[in-house]
């Protein structure tokens, strides 16, 4: 059976670790003793840098939230000034391609159009 690597699962194996260590300290090597201290002080140290992996995951989750919110309203703003300088130049004009990427608006057959008429 494969030994999970989960943090709880890890943590839980430290644990007994030291809790075992401890009780039966006067059975061991002093040198369990020893590691078993060692453990316990890494112990914490996980546990410490777990708390803060998790608040980082939460202001992480808070500022992806923002930039959401932040680009819907910008596509808004965005979409407002396509529409404007559609209705300045009309849905045709050349112009019309320093608002928006080639990959938006019209259709390569409707380029192709325009290519062709002007020869």
């Amino acid at each position: 059976m494969a030994i999970s690597k989960s943090l709880g699962n890890q943590l839980g194996r430290l644990t007994l670790a030291i809790t075992g260590a401890k009780a039966h300290s006067g059975e061991l090597p002093k040198e369990a003793g020893s590691a078993a201290a060692t453990l316990e002080a890494r112990h914490k140290t996980i546990m410490e840098l777990n708390e803060q992996q998790e608040k980082a995951k939460q202001e992480l989750a808070r500022i992806t939230k923002q930039i959401v919110s932040e680009i819907k309203a910008a596509q808004k703003e965005r979409s407002k000034i396509v529409r404007y300088a559609e209705a300045t130049y009309g849905p045709r004009d050349p112009r019309l391609k320093e608002f928006r990427p080639a990959s938006e608006g019209r259709s390569r057959k409707d380029d192709g159009d325009e290519e062709g008429g002007e020869e």
